[in-house]
């Protein structure tokens, strides 16, 4: 019994040493943790807590980019009676929206905050609070819209390492978005002049104090966009950018774009039939060459199309040529490439599908004599019928979006 009062009685002690022991140890296990942490160095820390802020800038960059090609793959239901493919202008007020009116003339691109009110996003931040930033090029931003938005549409954009290295070899490089990260010592970023963004209303004064090149807020041809890194006292601007082809890949992954586009040509052939009797209008529109009467597809307008066509029409009309018998005759003949047979026809319209991007057969569409040249949107002898005016043409139906299909011609035969 003693004994047992005597342990009784001292563990309570017991308790208070042990208590007083573990938090000794407590103590000497931060003071070692703090000390690991200076031997280690403050740069250390800097780099993770700069990790994770990166890791936060390129979620943030990545839905914004998502966003963006999803509003120019739904644009035509956005805007009825509009086609696919267009983009917003910047924010240049700070509203979180793209301007009313137009951001700059046809085909100067436009730079300022990202409008993520009218992409439909929360006020988007970057790892360090910053709100995004985004550069669109003239070719596929929506106001004013440019003449024709396609696959082929060119880029404005050229991403660049910090030594100019370019980091996409793709002419067709049509948006860009910034994390611009922590301002740099340069740089004197205005205090928020509301709930929006940080910053002013005023996106074109606001832009160099928060992007790290001078870029210009509106801008022709080429304008170089730098990819930075976190870590960098010169250029920390973090980069995400969208091709050409990332807005009509999203397009061709869509089920009903083969049947749009497949309308766009059956609307031009069934208005273009409709005029074959009218020699004049024929005439006006076309050159003589050998047996036909070659020439591209007329405007939406000179054709009477309703206005819920003449954006797309107009959009895809380089892809096509019209060839006419110049005798008035059914001279032509089209061999179907898709299924055995041919036909007779007054007058034939032939789509280029996709260019061929490569082999001897690669086809490029960059320049305006590009573009111009038949060779570069038909093969299998069209462009060479079309170029000589030899009535007789080979081609598909119907648009197949798939990669195997989707360079083939399209031929309608006119009667």
């Amino acid at each position: 019994m003693i004994l047992r009062r005597h342990e009784s009685q001292m563990r309570p002690q017991q308790a208070r040493r042990l208590q007083r022991g573990s938090g000794v140890m407590a103590v000497l296990l931060i003071v070692a943790l703090l000390g690991a942490a200076g031997l280690l160095a403050q740069g250390d820390l800097a780099a993770m807590a700069r990790t994770r802020a990166q890791a936060r800038s390129i979620q943030a960059l990545a839905q914004a980019r998502a966003a963006l090609i999803g509003y120019a793959v739904s644009y035509a239901e956005s805007h009825p009676g509009e086609a696919y493919g267009y983009l917003p202008c910047p924010d240049a007020s700070n509203t979180g929206s793209t301007p009313l009116g137009a951001c700059g003339a046809r085909d100067l691109g436009s730079l300022g905050r990202l409008p993520y009110r009218t992409l439909g996003l929360a006020d988007l931040r970057d790892g360090w609070g910053q709100c995004l930033w985004y550069a669109v090029a003239g070719s596929v931003k929506h106001n004013p819209k440019p003449l024709a938005l396609n696959w082929d549409s060119l880029g404005q954009l050229r991403p660049l390492t910090q030594e100019g290295t370019p980091l996409s070899d793709d002419d067709r490089v049509v948006a860009a978005i910034f994390a611009p990260g922590t301002p740099l010592p340069r740089q004197a970023r205005p205090a928020s002049s509301g709930p929006r963004c940080p910053g002013s209303d005023n996106a074109a004064a606001d832009a160099p104090q928060f992007l790290d090149t001078a870029y210009a807020t509106s801008f022709a041809g080429k304008l170089d966009v730098v990819q930075g890194t976190a870590a960098s006292t010169s250029s920390n601007d973090l980069i995400a950018w969208i091709t050409v082809d990332d807005l009509f890949g999203a397009l061709r992954r869509r089920a009903d774009f083969a049947p749009y586009l497949g309308a766009v040509i059956a609307t031009a052939a069934s208005a273009l039939a409709t005029r074959l009797g009218d020699t004049g209008f024929i005439a006006d529109r076309t050159t003589l060459v050998g047996a036909l009467r070659v020439g591209p597809l007329p405007p939406a307008a000179e054709l009477g199309l309703t206005a819920d066509h003449r954006d797309a029409h107009d959009n895809w009309r380089d892809h096509f040529r019209f060839a006419a018998c110049a005798d008035g005759s059914a001279c032509i003949v089209v061999a179907r490439s898709d299924a055995a047979g041919t036909a007779a026809c007054r007058a034939a319209l032939l789509f280029g599908g996709e260019r061929i991007r490569s082999g001897s057969q690669r086809q490029q569409r960059l320049s305006a004599a590009e573009r111009a040249d038949a060779a570069q949107y038909f093969e299998n002898g069209n462009a060479d019928n079309l170029l000589a005016g030899v009535p007789a043409f080979t081609g598909a139906q119907d648009f197949v979006p798939s990669p195997a299909l989707a360079t083939r011609d399209i031929v309608r035969c006119l009667n």
